[in-house]
């Protein structure tokens, strides 16, 4: 396994949808402060209060601020906080609705993203591919869900995440970005 280091930021800039300001750094485990539990962590509150969301519906995603700074978080490789931000979402979503699979799909994702920054392979085969799964069957169903293509999402990950068949990892700087619709 290589050393542990910082996650890179992208390349290119990836379009905003949010004003929210990022983190102070790209949780790593390992190498930063769990961000929520350590009282070093760039999100940790003293006395944390339950972040429940309210009932939504995927026809309001341009409103939806959690989806929305999700998106900034991920295309930033934010990886661990881009879950964060959909983990409400997704646990009061119909457990087997396209919003949820999709959620659940894209956060399998970040954190395989992840795990290739850390050099753990095994999480990255397991997670990738449960990911894509779980996108290519919203994407077979909905194309465009979210203010996302999914037909596109899916090809563009399953071409990043090829190497891995191979037991390679994927290159940390050319990670497809998440483009919604105008």
């Amino acid at each position: 396994m290589p050393a542990i280091a910082d996650i890179p930021a992208p390349p290119t800039s990836a379009p905003r949808y949010t004003s929210r300001p990022f983190p102070a750094y790209r949780y790593v485990p390992g190498l930063h402060p769990h961000p929520t539990r350590d009282p070093r962590g760039h999100s940790y509150e003293p006395n944390p209060r339950l972040h429940r969301h309210a009932a939504w519906q995927s026809d309001q995603w341009r409103t939806l601020d959690d989806w929305l700074y999700g998106v900034d978080l991920f295309n930033a490789h934010f990886f661990w906080e881009a879950h964060e931000a959909w983990e409400g979402l997704w646990a009061v979503a119909a457990r087997d609705s396209a919003p949820a699979l999709l959620l659940q799909g894209l956060i399998q994702i970040a954190a395989a993203l992840l795990k290739n920054h850390m050099g753990v392979i095994a999480g990255v085969a397991v997670l990738s591919h449960e990911g894509l799964e779980k996108l290519y069957h919203v994407s077979s169903q909905q194309p465009q869900l979210m203010g996302l293509n999914l037909v596109e999402i899916v090809a563009a990950f399953r071409s990043y995440f090829e190497p891995v068949a191979r037991g390679e990892r994927p290159a940390a700087v050319q990670i497809p970005a998440l483009r919604l619709a105008p």
